[in-house]
């Protein structure tokens, strides 16, 4: 699904106008409070694609003594997600358990192959490359210009990310005897209902990314080297010319 996403400042704006609080929101809590919620929301669309190199904030990942520092909005990578800047030739995930041990010892590494391959772990990528630059495309963190969180821009995931702060701000004021358990309760449940109901929403497919995924899910003839080109042609449609005598 393709998503439109509003501030933080609107979904605080619908908490001050709907619950009538006179208690001041830390904005560092509420920051933390957003991220929680869209983390425990959990569907996949709630996260943008990116690619490195399009921003200043999130250049091109420079491999030195095979390690490089991921970007700062990383999520996840996404299936053929790791390319070499220059050549284009994408990298495979490595089973190699010692792939990490190179950058740790700046020795060379013992076992080589034919592909260019990667590991992560620790908010680092590794490589069986010493020195090299690399093209991502990966799983981001919507982030405003000054770096808040923002939230799709759906009903329903307003409503949880707002429900999630007013859950938290009324466990505050109920540890310190400003509000009954009843009112309490009442938060948490609204909170937990509305965390089911985002991730149910977030995860209907459009029409259109709903026929690419079928083409990919139904094909006769599987696409083994697929992951050579970062999946481009996964969607398109199968033509078979079985019976045709060509």
């Amino acid at each position: 699904m393709a998503l439109k996403y509003v501030s933080i400042e609107r979904v605080l704006e619908d908490v001050y106008r709907n619950e009538g609080y006179t208690y001041e929101l830390d904005w560092n809590d509420a920051i933390e409070w957003t991220g929680r919620a869209l983390k425990l929301i959990g569907a996949p669309s709630i996260y943008i694609d990116k690619v490195t190199g399009e921003s200043l904030i999130t250049p091109n990942v420079a491999i030195e003594t095979y390690r490089g520092e991921l970007p700062v909005d990383y999520v996840e990578m996404l299936p053929g997600g790791v390319r070499d800047a220059d050549t284009k030739e994408v990298y495979t995930y490595s089973t190699d358990k010692f792939i990490t041990q190179p950058a740790l010892t700046g020795d060379a590494s013992h076992y080589t192959t034919s592909l260019k391959q990667y590991s992560l772990n620790d908010n680092y990528i590794f490589t069986d490359v010493e020195d090299t630059t690399l093209e991502l495309a990966y799983k981001a963190i919507k982030i405003d210009e000054r770096g808040f969180p923002m939230i799709p821009d759906l009903e329903r995931v307003i409503k949880a990310v707002a429900a999630k702060i007013v859950y938290r701000v009324d466990h505050i004021l109920w540890r310190r005897n400003k509000i009954s358990e009843r009112v309490y309760k009442d938060s948490e449940t609204e909170w937990l209902w509305y965390v089911g109901s985002a991730n149910t929403a977030l995860r209907m497919m459009s029409v259109d990314k709903r026929d690419s995924w079928t083409k990919a899910a139904t094909r006769l003839l599987p696409m083994i080297h697929d992951h050579s080109t970062s999946f481009a042609s996964a969607g398109v449609r199968e033509d078979l010319n079985i019976g045709s005598g060509k």
